[in-house]
């Protein structure tokens, strides 16, 4: 993952890093390139540094600036959802999704980097969510125009739980208890909103109020189960005052039982909360998120390494391909891969997930590392 970010995704010529890249490695044009992507992919350089692999640097400091320059709204506060490949503001509306991933990588940035300013922005960009965006019964709205008009679209859990992610990673970067406080109410809002207790399944789509969606509100995602499996165990190890022992270990049942596909392997993309899939097709994403929990909770008891380890096999066996460079990002149910590219947002997730399992290996011999 880091030879792709720092060589390929990385744009020397513009700036930043481009939105996909071919098979062949060439980028493909988009006609965009998103904050999120940008943030993801500082991510992977700034991580790979605080690891002992500081290649990226140069990449970094210039993916910094050109993030800086062109997405920070000095207008209306806040940042801009999408550039053009140049630069230039393509789209200046508001995406709490996006806000939430420039947030983790101003943490990674201060981690690796001592990133001028990234603190401050972060503590910034959050009193701007809290001001502009907040919900009167808790959490954010999903979007907003450019002047921050709130969309009158659905609320949606996905974005709550990469600022979650964000939170703590503040939080462990500079040690300011804002960040924990931050945590502890989007974990009362998991556990409020978010979570349905009598079927240990985390809904994905809701209606003003954190009324369940009518039509889309039975939809459950395995994957973003085991993502907050792990996300609630950091929160755990952190420190965080609020027990959620209950909630990681219901989340892990209902995913570890229903989320497989047993005929083909896999993890489905979606199934409804009685454990039937409504969409079979496989992504990469979910299976790194999937070796993550399993890795945190092989640490507890509820899994085991042997588990883990599997997990991990079925990663490099479906998804990483022995003929080229890059993964296979989308798979049929039967496994046959459906798609080329290979998206800029994806490395987030691969690289994340092998340093977890990394982790779990050094801990068999006893060696430590740096997470």
């Amino acid at each position: 993952m880091l030879p792709l970010c720092r060589d390929h995704f990385f744009d020397p010529v513009h700036g930043g890093f481009h939105e996909r890249l071919g098979a062949d490695l060439i980028p493909v044009a988009t006609g965009r390139k998103r904050l999120m992507v940008q943030a993801r992919q500082l991510y992977v350089l700034s991580h790979a540094a605080l690891l002992g692999d500081r290649s990226g640097a140069a990449a970094a400091d210039q993916g910094y600036r050109f993030l800086l320059g062109t997405y920070r709204d000095h207008v209306h506060g806040g940042w801009h959802f999408a550039a053009t490949p140049e630069g230039e503001v393509l789209d200046g509306s508001k995406d709490l999704y996006g806000h939430a991933f420039l947030l983790f990588a101003l943490a990674w940035l201060h981690r690796a980097f001592s990133a001028r300013g990234a603190i401050e922005l972060a503590a910034e960009t959050m009193d701007t969510l809290h001001a502009r965006m907040a919900l009167p019964y808790g959490g954010f709205h999903a979007s907003a125009a450019q002047e921050w008009t709130p969309s009158d679209g659905p609320l949606l859990q996905n974005p709550h739980m990469h600022l979650f992610e964000a939170v703590l990673a503040l939080h462990e970067a500079s040690g300011d208890s804002r960040w924990m406080e931050e945590a502890d109410a989007l974990v009362r809002l998991f556990r409020d909103r978010l979570f349905h207790r009598a079927s240990g399944t985390l809904r994905e789509v809701f209606e003003v109020g954190w009324i369940t969606h009518p039509q889309r509100g039975s939809i459950v995602e395995p994957g973003h189960q085991f993502e907050w499996v792990w996300l609630l165990d950091r929160y755990r190890r952190q420190g965080g005052p609020i027990d959620v022992t209950a909630e990681i270990g219901s989340l892990f049942s209902f995913a570890r039982s229903h989320g497989f596909d047993e005929e083909h392997g896999g993890i489905h993309d979606q199934v409804d909360p009685d454990g039937t899939p409504l969409l079979r097709t496989r992504r990469i994403w979910p299976v790194a998120e999937t070796l993550k929990a399993y890795v945190a909770m092989a640490s507890t008891g509820l899994a085991t390494p042997a588990e883990a380890d599997r997990m991990a096999d079925h990663l490099l066996r479906n998804f990483v391909p022995d003929d080229r460079a890059g993964w296979h990002e989308t798979l049929t149910r039967e496994g046959v891969p459906t798609m080329t590219d290979l998206p800029g947002s994806t490395p987030y997730h691969v690289f994340l997930a092998a340093i977890e399992a990394e982790q779990l290996t050094l801990d068999r011999v006893g060696s430590p590392t740096t997470n």
